[in-house]
């Protein structure tokens, strides 16, 4: 008798990298829930990709707040109903966007959200497993999948010479908020995750990309897989093939993983 597929909490889900994970999911029928600031938008965003709405209805369910909002990441984790156990896989690929005020300085318009909302998600894991209400035990905390970037790392270079002026000045802020969320993760993983794989994507491209996710290069923190770019695409869709459906491969739990094509 085959295991059923586990269940998928969705964080960031209008992303292009998080929405190319979580499409081939309802597709292979996982049942997800994702947190939307505006659920139609994300509906809309699915509708847009090909996707039936029959599908949709089937397989998901959108939770209407923001990612630093206890009570709906709650709701989120726990698949739409308050009370019930939290889903297995929890996929966050939460992103500010850049801001050009100060062309010498660029921001964010949140700063801090990546880390801001992995408190949150990693609050509300804690409080439902300490509750009483979930059924949950040790044995089945979640997996925790995180989107990172490269570029950050302090143990090797994950990134072509070439580029280090340009993500020094560009992305100087978002990479320091991406920083601290690695930390609270890697703080809190014993203790409230299942275990976790931090994704370190290289420069985030729009487009199909190679579309076959055995194309993309891998590597871990000591050993980085150096490249230029990525399209989105094709994050989401190596998350989904190989740590949705394959449960996290043993190889890369409790690991930074770098992908670049």
């Amino acid at each position: 008798m085959s295991q059923p597929k586990p269940t998928i909490a969705f964080f960031g889900a209008t992303g292009g990298s998080t929405i190319s994970c979580l499409a081939p999911a309802l597709e292979a029928g996982y049942r997800c829930a994702a947190l939307a600031r505006t659920p139609s938008k994300l509906r809309d965003l699915l509708t847009q990709r090909g996707m039936p709405e029959s599908t949709i209805t089937a397989n998901l369910t959108i939770v209407s707040g923001t990612a630093t909002e206890l009570e709906p990441v709650k709701q989120t984790i726990q698949m739409g109903n308050p009370g019930s156990e939290i889903a297995d896989i929890i996929v966050c690929g939460i992103g500010g966007k850049l801001l050009f005020t100060n062309p010498l300085a660029p921001t964010l318009d949140n700063p801090t959200i990546c880390q801001d909302a992995m408190r949150t998600i990693i609050t509300a894991v804690d409080e439902i497993n300490n509750s009483g209400s979930s059924g949950n035990t040790e044995q089945n905390k979640p997996l925790l999948i995180a989107l990172s970037t490269t570029g950050i790392s302090d143990i090797q270079r994950d990134l072509p010479i070439a580029m280090i002026p340009m993500y020094h000045w560009m992305l100087k802020v978002p990479h320091e908020d991406k920083r601290v969320m690695e930390k609270v993760i890697v703080d809190n993983g014993k203790n409230v995750l299942g275990g976790y794989v931090i994704v370190r994507p290289s420069l985030l491209t729009d487009g199909a990309g190679v579309g076959d996710p055995s194309k993309i290069r891998v590597g871990l923190e000591t050993s980085p897989a150096v490249g230029y770019t990525i399209s989105r695409e094709d994050v989401g869709r190596w998350v989904f093939e190989y740590l949705v459906q394959k449960g996290g491969e043993s190889r890369y739990i409790g690991e930074a993983v770098t992908i670049t094509t």
